[in-house]
Formats: C-alpha cells, structure tokens, sequence
C-alpha cells in the first residue's frame, strides 16, 4: 500500500499506546502523556501560539514513525533560537515565524527526537517525516521548519538535517553523569579539598537548620504535592519573571501531571518537622534522572543547591542513574560537578525569496547556510 501521512491536530486523537511504543526510547517529556497534560491543560494551545500538527507516517496499516510538531504563527519563547526567527522577521516584514517546529513546547530539555517503529530503521523513518514536513511546509506557505533541543544521542537524525539544507546552531547545556560512583564521598572526591569542604559545609548548615531531604516517588508522594508545586513554580516565576508576564503552565497542568504522569514522577522535598519547605519535582526514565521545577516557602542559605542538586544525586548514585539533568539555565552548576555538554537547534527556510533574504542576512551576522554555527 505504500507510505501515507496523517496530521493530528491534538495529542488525544493519537492512541495513546501507540504513540508511547514508538517512544519507548525517548527520553520521559517524549511520551503521550506528558504531551497530553501540555495540551489538555491549554498551556499549550492555539490562543498561546502552539497549534498541534503531530504527524504519523503509516506503511500500510501499520504506523512506523511519529513526529510531534507545532505549527506556528510567531516564535517567542521557543528556548532553542526562536530569537532569531523573530530578528529576521522584524527586520524584514516577511512572515519567518510561520512555520512547523519540533519540541517540546516550555520544555527545555535535549532530546527532542523522531519516534519510530523498532522494526524500521532510524534513518528510513527520518526520511518519511522530513520528506513529509517538506511536503507541508511548501503547500502550506509555511516559511520555516524549527527543530528544536536535540542532543549528540542522535547523529542520524542530525546527518540527515544537514544533507537536507538545515542550518544547525548550538548552545550549552549543563548534565551531572556517573562516573562510576559508588557512593556520595565518590562523587565528593571529584571535587579539590576547598570545593569539597564547600559542599560539605553547604548541606551541613541544611541539617543544622532543621531540614531534612528526601525523594519521594510521585506514585507514593501525597496528591497535594502536585497542586502545592504549582504553587511554588508561580511563586518562583514572580519573584524572576515578574507578575505580568503570564506562567508558561498553569495549575492544571500540574493536577493532570498527577493523574497521568506521576509514574515518571518524583519530588526531592526539603522538610522542617512536619511542615514542606521547598519542592523540586523531577521526571525519571531508564537512568536518567531531569530536574523540572522548584520553590521554597522560606529562604533559607544553600537549600536551593540541597534540594535540586546535592540530595538528587545522592539519590542517583543510590539509584544506579547514569545521568542528572539539572534543567536549564544557572551559572552555579559547573562548580558542583555538572558538565557542559552541547545541544543543537536546526532551522530550515523555505520559499524562495525567504530563502535568499535570510541567507543574504545570517551571513552578514556570521551563520552560513550549510555550516554548522555555534552561538556565543
């Protein structure tokens, strides 16, 4: 019968077993249903810029590959170089910000990827969806195609780009891996004597303050956890963001993370008695451990640092991960044993005055059509 497309203009059109076979090794932000609590929720909509155009490349009957797409009128607050999306439109009056763009929308997390069946080849279910986003993107007068947060984890999928006229950038990002570590004093012993007292004494005025930290799974953690994180995450946008620009996620959001993520789900809880402190809430799969969100109820010397990045790798070594991804952003993550690491971004230009002017414009600034640019 030949490969066929469809478009799913919501994540709940698409079977929901389906969808997560093909994801089985995505990182957890991949799976339906943390699509699914974007979408349901209308944090991610039409009215905020995020119309769904998920595609499905069947062979035959048989779906063989995925790509979760958005197709898009503007390109604020895409993390990965929507900036430059915007630059070029402001500057020309041309409409760069229609466009197609794979990620995981207010996720800035590498690994965004392609989903696909087992049994077809990584390269061959690429093929289908760029061939097919091509396809949309000229018939649809659609001036761009945005992929956003990939990591080194895919080297087909970023070959592919390449080949197929994509202009890749990149940025730096920050993970904590396991070197083998057997313990928390094997993690400590990384560090030099005057970094290592450092950390020491930072947990220590933890302790002896009152506090104490754990991890508990989402599964087993109160419900309440999920609408008191909520609270925290408006709580730590205010203070940073200011009261008027409007949280990315809302409380309903994080309610139907409880409902149907809290199985990828775990909170790091700082706690004085009986009373909660700060919350940090993570999502985990196959060894990997990612820090999403957090807030304290009180301000207290270093318990950002226990909460989000000394317990949670405790707790990782004791776990066997073999990764920690702290979230994105913070300039303190390096002296504590993080490791730079890049990530990329791709974009393609379509039509052929959009084409020209763009190029004409990025060589000017220092990114040439073909070659890879690294953003500084």
């Amino acid at each position: 019968m030949g490969v066929h497309f469809e478009i799913f203009s919501s994540v709940e059109d698409i079977d929901r077993r389906l969808w997560n076979q093909l994801a089985v090794t995505a990182n957890p932000m991949m799976e339906w249903e943390y699509f699914y609590c974007l979408e349901k929720s209308a944090s991610v909509s039409r009215q905020r810029g995020y119309q769904p155009s998920h595609i499905v490349a069947y062979d035959g009957r048989r779906p063989v590959a995925l790509a979760p797409l958005y197709e898009r009128d503007r390109a604020w607050v895409e993390f990965g170089d929507g900036g430059l999306i915007e630059f070029l439109g402001e500057l020309t009056g041309l409409p760069f910000q229609r466009g197609l763009v794979g990620t995981i929308p207010f996720t800035p997390v590498p690994g965004y990827q392609f989903l696909h069946h087992p049994e077809v080849s990584y390269a061959d279910a690429c093929n289908m969806l760029l061939d097919y986003i091509d396809f949309r993107c000229e018939t649809q007068n659609l001036s761009t195609a945005r992929i956003y947060f990939l990591n080194q984890a895919a080297p087909v999928l970023h070959s592919l780009l390449s080949q197929r006229g994509y202009i890749r950038l990149s940025s730096d990002y920050c993970a904590w891996f396991n070197h083998a570590y057997t313990s928390f004093d094997d993690y400590l012993g990384s560090f030099k004597s005057s970094r290592r007292t450092k950390i020491k004494r930072e947990i220590r005025t933890i302790r002896e303050s009152g506090i104490e930290v754990e991890m508990l799974p989402g599964t087993t953690a109160p419900g309440e956890y999920f609408n008191e994180m909520y609270q925290l995450y408006e709580q730590t946008w205010e203070k940073h963001m200011g009261p008027a620009l409007r949280p990315f996620l809302n409380a309903t959001f994080f309610r139907l993370l409880g409902q149907v993520f809290s199985h990828r789900s775990s909170f790091s809880v700082a706690r004085r008695g009986n009373q909660n402190i700060a919350l940090a809430i993570f999502y985990h799969k196959a060894g990997s451990l990612y820090g999403r969100y957090w807030g304290c109820h009180q301000e207290v010397p270093f318990l950002h640092f226990v909460t989000c990045y000394y317990h949670p790798i405790e707790f990782a070594i004791k776990n066997g991960f073999d990764m920690m991804d702290p979230g994105f952003g913070g300039e303190h993550k390096t002296i504590r044993g993080y490791e730079p690491v890049p990530v990329y971004h791709y974009i393609k230009f379509y039509g052929e005055q959009q084409r020209r002017i763009a190029g004409l414009i990025l060589k000017q600034v220092g990114v040439p059509f073909g070659k890879p640019y690294r953003r500084t």
